[in-house]
């Protein structure tokens, strides 16, 4: 049982629709995240895009340096070889291997391995299929971005995701709550919804960890 913040890094100001959409809040909302973490003691997963890595090297240091965990935010699983492997580069330039990937829609069924996936243990995303020797930390429900563009108030989500917490803490198991700082600057840009909910996890006994750990147990 544990419940992850799962962090999802892909912002880019040349992203005119996503900026239109959500604006550019995400590099100050990144470093509350980080301090919050830093107040609390706990440990949060960061999964980095593509261009976060090449654009924003610094950001992905930055969430190393706190401790923090950090893998590869697969954005587009129909192709993903050679999007890894230029991911990889920019992995292999801070110094650091990527164990997992985060995908926000199912695995394609047809697409089965890739150059460099034998480095990898974990997929964090909605349920279905997955390359052979991966273990899935599923995500039950939608993601913080896909709520914020229903229209629904913020305080709906944060009482929806507790319902969900108190429902994983009965069934004894994991729950992973996908994130964009760049929409929580638009949905809970003080963080005082998403403290609620790191409060009630530790309240109901389901410690807050990352994905590598959980997998590592």
């Amino acid at each position: 049982m544990y419940f992850c913040l799962r962090i999802d890094l892909d912002y880019v100001p040349w992203d005119t629709p996503d900026a239109k959409e959500f604006g550019h809040g995400e590099p100050a909302m990144l470093l509350r995240i980080l301090e919050l973490a830093r107040h609390t003691g706990l440990k949060f997963h960061f999964f980095a895009s593509n261009r976060v890595l090449r654009a924003f090297p610094a950001n992905a240091d930055a969430v190393l340096n706190d401790g923090h965990d950090l893998d590869w935010f697969c954005k587009h699983p129909e192709a993903p070889g050679a999007r890894f492997g230029d991911a990889k580069v920019e992995f292999v330039a801070l110094g650091h291997e990527p164990k997992g990937f985060a995908l926000r829609a199912p695995w394609p069924a047809n697409v089965k391995a890739f150059a460099g996936i034998e480095q990898m243990k974990f997929v964090s995303g909605p349920p279905g299929p997955v390359p052979p020797g991966l273990t899935l930390f599923p995500v039950e429900g939608k993601s913080v971005r896909e709520i914020a563009r229903t229209g629904v108030s913020s305080r709906t989500w944060v009482e929806a995701t507790k319902t969900q917490l108190r429902e994983a803490a009965s069934r004894n198991i994991g729950l992973t709550l996908p994130v964009r700082p760049q929409v929580l600057a638009r949905l809970d840009p003080k963080l005082v919804h998403l403290r609620e909910l790191l409060d009630l996890s530790s309240a109901i006994g389901m410690p807050i960890r990352t994905l590598r750990d959980v997998l590592t147990d």
